[in-house]
């Protein structure tokens, strides 16, 4: 767990941006978000010889997998401004952990979300639900950590 001046990173010091959604970081736009999600994996296999015991590792292709869980009133925000989920097109999203107590040594980290791309719309609820969300897979295309090429 990281801890800077004894506080931990938390959802409260995260922050989202992406200037294609017209969301400037601290922004209010998404307020809705309710959970965001990414993942980098890479296929890794053993490579066998003999006796049946491997005898080197292959590497295969990177995927990307990220989502994003909004609320309704934010999902109809952005519907207002674009017709439908699916017609928003490629944005890239920031994602930034900023603590507002830290000390001049604070590093605020970022993760980009590239090329992301929206290719369902819709809602679910039910009865007794007090929070209409619903998790929309952000499908990008890269994942970049920081200020560094991704990997």
């Amino acid at each position: 767990m990281a801890v800077i001046n004894n506080v931990a990173y938390s959802w409260s010091m995260i922050t989202l941006s992406s200037t294609a959604l017209a969301i400037d970081e601290g922004g209010t736009s998404l307020e809705g978000v309710s959970g965001i999600k990414w993942s980098k994996k890479r296929k890794v296999e053993s490579n066998y010889g003999m006796g049946g015991k491997p005898v080197s590792r292959g590497f295969g292709n990177i995927t990307y997998s990220a989502s994003l869980t909004m609320d309704y009133a934010t999902q109809q925000l952005l519907r207002s401004t674009y017709g439908s989920l699916m017609d928003i097109g490629e944005f890239d999203l920031i994602i930034s952990f900023a603590n507002p107590m830290a000390s001049d040594d604070w590093t605020t980290t970022t993760v980009t979300l590239k090329g992301c791309i929206f290719t369902e719309d819709g809602m679910e609820s039910k009865q007794d639900d007090t929070d209409i969300t619903h998790e929309f897979d952000l499908n990008p295309f890269d994942i970049q950590i920081g200020d560094s090429d991704s990997i």
